[in-house]
């Protein structure tokens, strides 16, 4: 799931996300979620709209979808039944207009990660244009001009879903967080919490060699009570956060000191490959996932040894710190995916009737404690669908009666506010009666926004970046290709945290480019190529890869069928190019034969016998043990002599192992994006999307990858397209 506001404003130099959601998302006194000031339940915000530029600001699609249903606005907003104070000095009403949206997408793996939700825009002055019933809207897309609620410039905002839904987007529909098992696999994002049971022990020192083994540590403290762990890793901090519950303050979790950032060592996130490979030598990727997640994720491809390897970290107590194997099997691991009520998540489903007025009790228990500001924000309210027109009177008829806060409604006014809430309340179809699951939009907007699982068509528009839309054959094979990948390019990237849209943006542009577009995932034995082209006017154009060359042959129009990609010395085709091949000496191998054996490989490739080495040593198929160190340093071996070679070289029997899963191929580039060449992180990191020069960043990201600039044209072109369709900008 891809998600925006539905104001897009600019950011601001060193505005935080949350902050620059909360600035556009301003809402209206009054008119918050869950409650409004009356005790009716209020299933989403007003946001008030400051723009006063013109051309007017639009009001646009939150993520991808279908229109549902929509309404113009009848520009009567100032006249009853819309203006309810009409006939009141200087009164204004609200205006009409809405669209009703459903969105299907994507949070993670498998079906019940396929999910729906839907997201209402009311009170629109106008509709765009291109915004018709049953047809897609894209996210960023307008939908229409914010108008005037009871005289104040905004519009109603909500997002909601159905029962089948909520479990789906949640993990649950009822109740707390189930402490005892670890949390979901198909959707993992954001933030990863720990669940500390009571006993738990906290040391004074780090077991020397990553043991498991306590002997020689010193006990500091025992809890006992439940502690709740949350860690987050981004620009290369850590940052560890402890909390316990209130006892005071039913559904209130305080935080125990402050947080701690980097506790475990400086720049402890972008060192997390040294330490995978320090403290889990059998199996580092599996450990590089033991630090990431607390646990293996990728089960199928990942095996850890020992399997209780430890994952030893420093954590807050009530009145210190102490370090703690959080790997151990009575800690529980979740991440954001699972909703944990610990940060503040409260399902309520305790008000069974049907009407408008709030009758829970968790949210009037908030309220008589002074919290209720702090926590309605992730309260998720399963109510009745406020704008079905049918249910009108189900619904607010209380409002006759009063209610503790509030005198009765007389006839004659209830009758003003029936009239006004019939023109405003529309068909809601399958919402017509029971009730639905409300979010607070700002919050859902927050929340999903770490998420960032991308669709299958999302990943497909970024890799055809550099094809014409006139070569229907390569996009249809990147459209196949985008099919077959998609779930393990996800996987990788939260794999390796490159979970922020910049980090995104970088890794799915240059490994676009080193992939040929997953349209071939292995070169040929030429490492060297040339295409040319008659059609160009004698253009020469030089590609570093096998793919590359593919990659460029479709986009300057050069190769017209498959077969055009297999050749043997020089072949021309119909549209006057043709392609040259020849070998060349790859810096690692230990013969001529290597130059093939080793060729690329992957969504990043991996060349050379060293670099192959490499991540067979971290995927654990292959024991550093069984190789010199520098052996390339040998002088047989720059003589490309192996057979008189005094230093061992690594022997690897299967390279083509890299290319037998989809998993694989794209591990390949999280690994050497991530992990040997860390640095590049760095890079990605300091881009500051729109205040940064885009070109220098794509230039400086390429060169840390193949240390030059080949490709740098196609590279740029699929990493600023990769930010089209996943950054804010419009």
């Amino acid at each position: 799931m891809i998600i925006s506001p539905p104001l897009l404003k600019a950011k601001e130099a060193h505005e935080t996300d949350a902050a620059w959601i909360e600035r556009v998302m301003t809402v209206v006194e009054h008119r918050d979620f869950p409650v409004n000031g009356y005790g009716s339940w209020h299933g989403g915000i007003h946001i008030r709209q400051t723009d006063e530029g013109r051309p007017a600001e639009s009001v646009r699609a939150i993520a991808d979808g279908i229109v549902v249903s929509l309404r113009n606005s009848s520009d009567r907003r100032d006249l009853a039944p819309l203006n309810i104070n009409a006939g009141k000095p200087d009164a204004k009403g609200s205006d009409d207009g809405y669209v009703l949206l459903k969105h299907e997408t994507e949070i993670g793996s498998g079906d019940e990660a396929k999910v729906v939700f839907y997201s209402l825009y009311m009170h629109l002055k106008s509709l765009a244009e291109t915004v018709k019933t049953g047809e897609k809207v894209y996210r960023k897309d307008p939908v229409g001009l914010p108008g005037m609620v009871d005289g104040v410039n905004a519009f109603h905002f909500q997002i909601f879903c159905d029962d089948y839904n909520i479990s789906k987007l949640t993990g649950r529909k009822n109740g707390e967080l189930d402490i005892s098992k670890n949390g979901r696999t198909d959707a993992v994002y954001g933030d990863i919490h720990f669940y500390l049971p009571p006993q738990t022990k906290f040391y004074d020192k780090v077991p020397a060699d990553n043991s498991a083994s306590i002997s020689g540590l010193s006990e500091l403290y025992t809890s006992n009570a439940p502690l709740y762990v949350s860690m987050t890793l981004a620009e290369g901090n850590c940052t560890m956060v402890t909390r316990q519950k209130n006892t005071q303050i039913d559904g209130k979790y305080d935080l125990l000191g402050e947080p701690l950032v980097n506790a475990d060592g400086k720049d402890y996130e972008y060192n997390l490959y040294k330490t995978a490979m320090r403290n889990y030598k059998e199996s580092p990727s599996a450990g590089f996932e033991l630090l990431r997640f607390g646990r293996i994720i990728n089960t199928e491809h990942e095996t850890l040894v020992p399997a209780d390897a430890p994952l030893w970290m420093t954590v807050s107590y009530p009145g210190g710190k102490g370090v703690v194997n959080l790997a151990d099997s009575s800690i529980k691991k979740f991440s954001d995916a699972d909703f944990p009520h610990w940060t503040g998540w409260q399902i309520v489903d305790d008000d069974s009737d049907n009407n408008s007025q709030c009758n829970s009790a968790i949210i009037k228990k908030f309220q008589e404690d002074g919290d209720y500001d702090n926590q309605r924000g992730k309260l998720i309210c399963h109510l009745p669908f406020e704008w079905e027109k049918r249910t009108i009177d189900t619904r607010f008829s209380w409002l006759k009666t009063g209610s503790d806060e509030h005198e009765p409604m007389t006839e004659a006014d209830y009758a003003k506010f029936k009239a006004h809430a019939e023109v405003l309340c529309f068909d809601s179809g399958v919402f017509s009666s029971g009730r639905v699951w409300h979010f607070e939009p700002k919050t859902f907007t927050r929340h999903f926004r770490k998420c960032g699982w991308l669709d299958c068509d999302v990943i497909e528009k970024i890799m055809a970046a550099n094809t014409t839309k006139k070569n229907k054959n390569a996009l249809d094979n990147i459209k196949n290709s985008a099919l077959e990948y998609y779930v393990d390019i996800n996987k990788i990237m939260q794999k390796y945290n490159l979970s922020d849209a910049r980090r995104k943006c970088h890794f799915l542009g240059q490994g676009a480019v080193e992939s040929g577009y997953l349209l071939s995932m292995q070169e040929t034995s030429q490492q060297q190529m040339i295409v040319n082209g008659a059609q160009k006017g004698g253009v020469i154009v030089e590609a570093s890869t096998f793919n590359e060359t593919i990659a460029l042959g479709h986009w300057y129009g050069f190769l017209e069928t498959e077969k055009d990609n297999y050749f043997s010395g020089k072949k021309y085709n119909s549209r006057g190019g043709y392609i040259t091949g020849s070998y060349s000496w790859i810096n690692g191998n230990c013969g001529d034969v290597d130059a093939q054996k080793f060729r690329g490989r992957g969504f990043k490739m991996l060349t050379g016998l060293d670099t192959y080495s490499s991540y067979w040593v971290y995927r654990g198929w292959l024991s550093r043990n069984n190789f010199d160190k520098y052996w390339w340093d040998d002088p047989e071996h720059k003589k490309k002599n192996s057979a008189g070679m005094k230093k061992k070289f690594p022997k690897i029997e299967n390279p083509q192992k890299v290319t037998e899963n989809a998993y694989n191929c794209v591990d390949t580039g999280g690994f050497f994006i991530a992990c040997f060449k860390s640095k590049v992180l760095k890079v990605m990191d300091e881009d500051k999307f729109g205040k940064s020069d885009d070109d220098s960043i794509i230039l400086k990201v390429t060169k840390g990858i193949n240390g030059a600039d080949k490709g740098i044209v196609e590279r740029k072109i699929a990493t600023k397209k990769a930010k089209e369709v996943i950054d804010d900008e419009v």
